[in-house]
């Protein structure tokens, strides 16, 4: 017995004296019979009494947060003390542990990754919502169903009897082509499951890109390099062309040099740009004086072949000059390359930078995709222009760390016009 109910156990010593007493003076003055009937209606009391608690016990248990506390003395007041304490202590000991499984229950809905928990048969037994979302499951229809009759995939139910610690499942759910999720399964308990899917859609695509990306600068070299190289081996026969040939050849491979150059030189900036958060240094640019160079270098590209107008008349501008000269550079050799000759290119600024070309013009689906390096809606047409395929890529880095945007308005035959628009802030008085 632990100590601290012997003095609740002493309680009762005063009420067993008091009957004890009383049935020593009965058996004094009465005789042995009545001293056991006094002895026997003392004991029935305090067997009324205790039944009477134990009661009453019994009543506040069922409800003890709504009954009333059972008044009482003595040992059962202890015993009703020492329980409300523990069932208060047990209260606040489950509502604690509802308020951390709550919490991480919201915390598990939250991730962006698929959980799904399954027992031994593979049923469905929980999922967040983002496995909902990637596999499918609606619970609570779902649950207790094999995830294996949900998730139709060639190999995937061959997967979760033998899954692969290293490599994932990939699926591709027919519902949403244009997603991918990698599957994993994780030994859960003694035979349970924990299923884990992964959206790697961007991953995928970036590595689309990449390899996309490789491949285009291979191509790019590729051709100029081929060219050169054929030129040359015509070069190491001495007698087997004129000295007017050589010219035409020589200057065929400074052509493709050039171009290669320009390649590479695009390359270095973009990754520069992609690399770096924000311009080096920045300072107030005069934008008069920014569209006389504009102009005046168009003229040079253009030969002549095409009228090229300039208007500033717009605040200045805060931003690194070479690269907002770089960025609209580009507008403006682009214009001119695909404007046929006789065809008109304006350059104006009042606050937004814009270039407006009479040229070909871009067809509507091709919009959203031009400044992706090395897109081109006509490939052809662009590598006859000299193009690099990376302009408007540039553009589009410059002016993202400038925090501008690029707006572009085209149709075919009407020409197009390129819009640089710039924050309040960085517009100068």
């Amino acid at each position: 017995m632990a100590p601290g109910w012997r003095p609740a156990w002493l309680a009762l010593l005063p009420r067993l004296l008091l009957i004890l007493c009383a049935a020593l003076i009965a058996r004094a003055w009465l005789g042995p019979v009545w001293a056991w009937a006094v002895a026997a209606v003392g004991s029935i009391f305090i067997v009324l009494a205790q039944t009477r608690q134990l009661i009453a016990l019994a009543v506040w248990l069922q409800a003890p947060e709504t009954a009333g506390f059972p008044d009482a003395g003595g040992l059962w007041g202890e015993v009703f003390i020492r329980l409300s304490r523990r069932l208060r202590a047990d209260a606040k000991a489950v509502e604690t542990a509802s308020a951390d499984l709550s919490s991480f229950r919201e915390a598990i809905q939250a991730l962006p990754e698929g959980i799904v928990l399954l027992d031994a048969g593979q049923q469905i037994r929980w999922c967040n919502h983002a496995a909902k979302a990637h596999l499918g499951i609606r619970l609570p229809n779902d649950a207790g169903a094999i995830v294996g009759q949900l998730v139709r995939a060639p190999g995937f139910a061959e997967y979760l009897r033998h899954p692969d610690g290293i490599a994932p499942f990939v699926l591709q759910p027919q519902a949403a082509r244009a997603r991918v999720y990698e599957l994993r399964v994780v030994p859960f308990g003694e035979r349970n499951k924990i299923l884990l899917s992964f959206d790697v859609t961007d991953a995928k695509r970036v590595e689309a890109m990449r390899s996309d990306f490789v491949a285009n600068v291979s191509h790019e070299l590729r051709t100029p390099l081929t060219v050169v190289a054929g030129f040359l081996e015509h070069f190491g026969n001495d007698g087997a062309m004129s000295g007017e040939e050589r010219q035409h050849f020589a200057r065929l491979m400074t052509d493709q040099t050039s171009r290669m150059l320009s390649l590479i030189d695009d390359l270095l900036t973009l990754s520069r740009l992609e690399s770096e958060d924000a311009p080096a240094s920045e300072e107030r640019i005069d934008m008069d004086a920014m569209l006389a160079r504009l102009s005046s270098d168009g003229e040079s590209l253009s030969g002549g072949r095409h009228h090229i107008t300039a208007r500033a008349g717009g605040p200045g501008l805060r931003g690194n000059w070479k690269e907002l000269h770089s960025a609209f550079g580009n507008l403006v050799s682009n214009a001119i390359r695909y404007t046929p000759e006789g065809g008109s290119v304006h350059i104006g600024w009042n606050g937004t930078f814009s270039v407006r070309d009479s040229g070909v013009g871009v067809s509507a689906e091709h919009l959203p995709r031009l400044t992706e390096r090395f897109y081109r809606a006509d490939r052809g047409r662009s590598r006859d222009t000299g193009g690099t395929g990376l302009g408007l890529a540039i553009v589009k880095h410059v002016l993202l760390r400038h925090q501008a945007a690029l707006h572009i308005e085209s149709q075919p035959g009407a020409g197009s016009t390129f819009s640089a628009e710039f924050p309040a802030w960085r517009l100068a008085e």
